[in-house]
């Protein structure tokens, strides 16, 4: 996401459906109370996840 890649690629590298990577990403969004992808990103780097 933080590389400007939408889903249906983030899902080629780890062989993923698109499917599977949008409810990962729902999950974590909702989990950590994010209001967008945006917002996960900057967030992990801020945190120096990224």
């Amino acid at each position: 996401m933080a590389e400007g890649f939408d889903t249906a690629d983030i899902a080629v590298k780890p062989s993923y459906s698109e499917r599977t990577i949008k409810n990962v990403l729902h999950e974590v969004i909702t989990r950590l109370q994010f209001h967008n992808r945006s917002h996960a990103v900057a967030y992990a780097m801020r945190q120096g996840l990224i």
